[in-house]
């Protein structure tokens, strides 16, 4: 079964849960999908198509320079700020 149909079931599950608990456990669920399958896409060298940040088609040759890539370059350097004020 692929992560997409996984991702649906899932989503249905929780959608059709009997309860609040099991609503939140189908979506947990979904959400680890989700998750393996873009580390499993990462570990490949597939990056993302959209930014993570802007939702902007993120260029083709920012693509084929980093194909791991999840932002444009940026939504790239924004985060990369935003991390070293974090981290001091």
């Amino acid at each position: 079964m692929s992560d997409f149909h996984e991702m649906a079931e899932a989503f249905e599950q929780a959608r059709t849960a009997p309860d609040v608990t099991d609503r939140a456990s189908g979506l947990e669920e979904a959400d680890r999908i989700g998750g393996v399958a873009l580390v499993q896409a990462r570990l490949q060298g597939q990056g993302a198509e959209f930014c993570a940040d802007c939702d902007e088609p993120i260029p083709a040759k920012r693509r084929a320079a980093a194909p791991w890539a999840e932002r444009c370059i940026s939504c790239q350097d924004d985060h990369d700020k935003r991390e070293a004020r974090r981290h001091g």
